[in-house]
């Protein structure tokens, strides 16, 4: 995937640095969630800048598809150790990780969804990604995101 993507990078720190990434912990205190902070990130990285600096009539601004097993492989999250996958079996392992990746990064959307950061625009389909739309603009920039996403994605 050709480079873009750092409009919207700048545009997640914004948001983080106004508190709308902050979960609150046991004892009450409000911390950044950092990992929904990186996958955020990690979706702005790899959907095109609003407005659209390619001019790409195929691919809307903030609009990603790219499901968590790319996520998951960006962050290492299905690597394991050769030793621990030798006691319990590595195809056990592996598995395991894959699930293990899979919940963790679908509840950081369903928490990025109710942080109103990402919207979920089409659900997952016989082997298709969810799409997802990141509401990280003012509300005028995510109306327009919303609608050159209606436009393109049937």
């Amino acid at each position: 995937m050709e480079e873009m993507g750092y409009k919207n990078i700048t545009k997640v720190y914004e948001k983080a640095s106004h508190g709308k990434l902050l979960k609150r912990r046991d004892n009450g205190v409000w911390t950044l969630d950092s990992f929904a902070l990186n996958v955020l990130t990690y979706m702005a990285a790899n959907t095109y800048d609003y407005p659209n600096p390619t001019g790409n009539e195929y691919r809307p601004s903030r609009y990603y598809d790219g499901g968590w097993k790319k996520i998951a492989k960006s962050f290492g999250l299905l690597n394991y150790d050769a030793a621990l996958a030798e006691q319990v079996g590595d195809e056990t392992l592996s598995k395991q990780r894959e699930n293990t990746a899979r919940t963790r990064i679908s509840r950081t959307w369903a928490q990025l969804i109710e942080m109103g950061l990402i919207r979920r625009y089409k659900g997952a389909y016989l082997g298709e990604n969810a799409g997802y739309v990141l509401m990280i603009g003012d509300d005028e920039e995510n109306k327009e995101v919303l609608e050159s996403v209606e436009e393109m994605i049937v």
